[in-house]
């Protein structure tokens, strides 16, 4: 549905899908926030914290994220700022307000998959390159994944307590309150937690910046190339966002022989890495959606033996 409007129009806009109602945004508090004239809208998707919207000024085109959980769409928005700073492509943050985070529209183009797969490639590798004079795991912030929170704490030095403590079993418990994963399988997930440090050789990881949520969504690409959306950052192993990658085979052999040729894979990487890492990703898949990726939960625990 398109809505036309302008500045003066004191009415929210209130979207229908499927018979809902769609969370509305104020066109007149937007204007103000741009001062700029509203001249169309329509609607893109639902998103995991809200709705988002292309708008249309005389100037630009944008996108509008609309939630009522605004401390989400502020974290958003520092995180994006973040990854700008550090020489990362996203959308620019035009401004945010309450219970909208508006962000410049990112304009596609065609590629081939050998086009996207390097260019992605090359944006991970800057993105892994990044790292801390603190080496420390997690991010001066809270940050987030999807609907959910993820707790940074900030003097975490050992990857494999972080990855642990921060990051699998909060998830665990929530999936065990959903009621999504019995009890037995929490105390799996605490054993396997508790014995990280067995698994892998925490020596040969140094803390690198990760997206935290690279699935095929979140990755754009236009005329400059690719562009990262819907960050979930921290700083761990780099290899989790390749576990994630890894996970939906979201790119091919012209991805991983791009980014192999500058950051070559642990040799324990199908083997012991993928499936620890994919765990967290299956449990928050587990909390939004349902029993449907147990088997992948499974898949990973038995491909450890754990």
């Amino acid at each position: 549905k398109v809505i036309h409007y302008n500045k003066k129009s004191p009415d929210m806009v209130h979207l229908q899908k499927n018979g809902e109602t769609i969370v509305p945004f104020n066109p007149e508090r937007l204007a103000d926030l741009l001062d700029e004239a509203i001249v169309q809208s329509s609607y893109l998707t639902q998103g995991q914290i809200g709705p988002l919207y292309r708008v249309s000024t005389p100037t630009r085109e944008l996108v509008v994220k609309c939630s009522e959980e605004q401390e989400k769409l502020t974290i958003e928005a520092k995180m994006l700022q973040d990854l700008v700073q550090y020489g990362v492509c996203v959308p620019e943050v035009v401004g945010y307000s309450g219970e909208m985070l508006v962000m410049a529209w990112v304009s596609e183009v065609a590629r081939s998959s050998v086009e996207r797969e390097c260019a992605a490639a090359d944006t991970l590798v800057t993105l892994h390159r990044v790292s801390n004079d603190a080496r420390m795991y997690g991010y001066w912030y809270d940050t987030t994944i999807g609907p959910f929170m993820q707790s940074n704490e900030q003097t975490q030095y050992n990857w494999g307590l972080f990855l642990g403590q921060m990051r699998i079993m909060p998830m665990a418990k929530i999936c065990y309150d959903q009621r999504v994963i019995d009890y037995a399988m929490l105390q799996r997930l605490e054993r396997l937690s508790r014995d990280i440090y067995k698994r892998i050789d925490l020596s040969r990881i140094t803390p690198s910046l990760l997206h935290g949520d690279l699935w095929r969504g979140n990755i754009l690409f236009d005329h400059s190339g690719a562009v990262l959306i819907d960050p979930a950052i921290y700083f761990g192993d780099r290899e989790m966002d390749l576990a994630f990658i890894r996970m939906f085979d979201t790119f091919g052999d012209a991805f991983w022989e791009r980014y192999s040729a500058e950051h070559p894979l642990s040799d324990d990487f199908e083997t012991v890495k993928r499936p620890l890492y994919q765990i967290y990703y299956y449990l928050v898949h587990i909390a939004l959606y349902g029993e449907a990726y147990s088997s992948g939960l499974e898949s990973c625990l038995a491909t450890l033996k754990a």
